[in-house]
């Protein structure tokens, strides 16, 4: 006598067996991003509805195309739960694959970037030989000549418990259960967000059709404005343990480095329009007046030729610069936005070694906007002198946070050449990404930073002509930062001149580098038209009378 029997009927049920734990794991998988392991339910109601519905099948080619599609259909489950897990690790939130395969070519880059090519090769190819073989296996299974060889009224039951389950679960009887259907809700989630999304782009389009057009700041005129981003840099770095007991003493011997300078300093809260990642979207969203909260919505501006604080900045007579090192390709996006002159990571000048994720540390791209500042300052004479509006995206504060360097003397940064001593440092992408700890460990020293380059900036550039603008793009990831916490960053707002700080006090700011309490957010989409409030009139007679090259 043997524990399993070796005839035809047996086989046919162990197989059965198989192909019904293997569907039933992988229609679970939506609920591990949200429950984690073990999921709330232990049984997929999905799985015996679809075999029930496959043993009823005669055997015939349509049976084989069934049974390869209730795999594909398993995997593909599986794959949407996978990245599901690691929105909500990055960004905080669930997948929209209605607006996040557009994504897909950027995840690549990043992957690349991070982890090199070779082994973003091997692990998508890992992936998908183990997706493959997962779906053959379960296809092989389910193809398997079950029909002749089982009872015949056991299809008819497991369709019958499949199909009475969901009715019982429609009628609110399952839900103290192990037994649900993660996978028709996770396809039903995802139909409704698609149409959810498919109708507020459409009600987007109207938005866009609505352009004011480009409009001059009179309160700026003869002002250099810099807007710069600083790369994850959110509320929680000064809020949140164990990341604010580095960052609020950095940020209050700012506040007094900064005021020894002869520097006035307000700050404000922002909420982004991203968590955790996407940091142009943010951007787009500042310059633009518009909530771009997706790759969609970008491309749609974008194709629009939606008017944007650049095209502002260009009717107030600026000459509009773009500093994006982080940009290591063509930037058709940065033509069509308009700017005057781009400047990217090929065209920066920058000698000196990568310095992990980022192409360059943050104090030389602060160095090289300064150095533009004062070209353009050194070539402008009388009254005909442009001032500039500069816009940069900051990379040292980007995930993983390594290396974290040390500033060096401003006048030794050249072409980036002194920073050689960090040549090598911080290249171990794959076991920073697998070491969570690490990474937030490595977070708050990136922001500090990150921090004094800007800082030192101003001290070095900002003067009473001079409005510099420092935001975060976005909140870091859940992940490093903790759960909920929400998506706004500070603005502080710098200048010689106090009188063009006057406006942002009356609008929710307040005095110094700590941001007021989450009452008082301003969406990064209202920034613009902020701007254009506080600086719609003329500059005063005292500060225009002092004006660039009178």
């Amino acid at each position: 006598m043997t524990l399993f029997p070796k005839s035809a009927s047996a086989r046919a049920g162990w197989r059965l067996l198989l192909a019904w734990l293997l569907l039933n794991a992988l229609l679970l998988t939506p609920e591990l991003p949200w429950a984690g392991f073990p999921p709330r339910h232990w049984l997929a109601l999905e799985a015996p509805l679809l075999l029930g519905l496959l043993l009823l099948m005669p055997p015939s080619r349509l049976r084989q195309w069934a049974c390869a599609g209730v795999a594909l259909f398993g995997v593909s489950i599986a794959l949407g739960a996978l990245g599901d897990g690691l929105m909500q690790a990055m960004q905080g939130r669930s997948i929209n694959l209605y607006t996040d395969l557009a994504l897909l070519p950027i995840l690549i880059e990043l992957l690349v970037a991070n982890l090199g090519l070779a082994l973003t090769l091997a692990v998508t190819c890992g992936l998908g030989l183990t997706l493959l073989a997962v779906g053959w296996a379960l296809s092989t299974l389910l193809a398997a000549r079950h029909r002749s060889r089982l009872p015949r009224g056991l299809g008819v039951a497991l369709l019958a418990f499949g199909a009475g389950g969901l009715a019982l679960q429609h009628a609110g009887r399952l839900e103290a259960t192990r037994i649900g259907s993660p996978a028709l809700g996770f396809v039903t989630f995802e139909w409704q967000r698609a149409m959810e999304t498919r109708h507020a782009l459409a009600a987007f389009g109207g938005q866009l059709e609505n352009d004011p057009g480009a409009r001059a700041l009179p309160g700026l005129a003869g002002v250099d404005v810099v807007l710069g981003f600083i790369e994850s840099y959110g509320v929680a770095a000064i809020e949140r343990e164990p990341f604010a007991d580095e960052i609020r003493p950095r940020l209050a011997r700012i506040e007094s480095e900064l005021a020894a300078s002869g520097l006035s300093m307000v700050t404000g809260r922002v909420t982004a329009s991203t968590l955790g990642g996407q940091s142009w979207l943010n951007h787009a969203t500042l310059l633009s007046g518009l909530p771009i909260t997706s790759q969609l919505r970008f491309e749609l501006m974008l194709n629009r030729h939606r008017s944007t604080l650049v095209d502002d900045f260009a009717a107030s007579a600026h000459r509009t610069l773009a500093v994006m090192p982080g940009i290591v390709r063509d930037w058709p996006e940065g033509r069509q936005l308009g700017y005057d002159d781009i400047h990217t990571a090929d065209s920066l000048g920058y000698r000196g070694p990568p310095m992990g994720w980022a192409s360059m540390p943050d104090q030389f791209t602060w160095k090289r906007v300064g150095d533009y500042l004062d070209a353009a300052s050194a070539s402008a004479t009388g009254p005909s002198s442009r001032a500039t509006f500069a816009e940069l995206a900051t990379l040292s504060s980007h995930a993983p946070w390594s290396p974290v360097i040390t500033l060096v003397d401003w006048d030794s940064v050249g072409d980036g050449q002194v920073f050689s001593r960090w040549a090598g440092a911080g290249d171990d992408y794959a076991s920073l990404w697998q070491n969570t700890e690490e990474m937030r460990a490595h977070y708050a020293p990136a922001i500090d930073y990150a921090l004094q380059a800007a800082a030192g900036f101003a001290e070095r550039q900002v003067g009473e002509h001079t409005l510099m603008l420092i935001l975060g793009d976005h909140q870091a990831a859940p992940s490093i930062i903790g759960p909920r916490p929400g998506r706004d960053v500070p603005l502080h707002v710098i200048s010689g001149d106090p009188a063009l700080l006057a406006g942002f006090l009356h609008n929710g700011f307040r005095p110094g580098a700590l941001p007021p309490g989450p009452e008082a957010a301003i969406p990064m989409s209202q920034i613009r038209a902020l701007l254009h409030r506080i600086y719609a009139a003329p500059p005063t007679l005292s500060r225009s009378g002092a004006a660039r090259g009178s």
